[in-house]
């Protein structure tokens, strides 16, 4: 993972922390999924968990891992991946219900980020996955 992906690690981790809760790890499978699918959301123009093809998040992240839970959470933020990015990225999922409980959930020890550049709508944005795993 890039400097900015690991960002987002550290901005997950000091959320977790608030909560009690273990670090999640780096996962070079998980940040492979991720950046996958940020990729595919850029080029197929789209926002979306599933993939571009209509299939489940779940479906796609187990051709990258063979853990046991998963889960995912994605964003987008206008302007690219400069500066900021993590702490905004991920203030953003802590302000939503469904997100928060991805990233405070205790089933997950393992991530992985892939936060990509590029054009969404029109406009330059950073589009970020997160996908989260069990340890086995």
């Amino acid at each position: 993972m890039n400097a900015r992906e690991r960002a987002v690690v550290r901005a997950i981790n000091r959320q977790r922390a608030q909560y009690g809760l273990a670090r999640v790890r780096a996962s070079a499978s998980l940040a492979r999924a991720a950046n996958f699918h940020s990729g595919e959301m850029l080029r197929a123009n789209y926002f979306a968990h599933e993939s571009a093809n209509g299939g489940s998040f779940d479906a796609r992240l187990r051709r990258f891992t063979r853990r046991h839970v998963v889960g995912e959470t994605i964003a987008w933020v206008r302007g690219g991946c400069g500066g900021g990015m993590a702490g905004r990225v991920v203030g953003m999922w802590m302000n939503s219900a469904g997100h928060r409980a991805v990233l405070l959930s205790s089933s997950f020890q393992r991530v992985g980020i892939g936060a990509r550049g590029g054009w969404l709508g029109g406009g330059p944005v950073c589009m970020v996955t997160a996908d989260f795993a069990s340890r086995r």
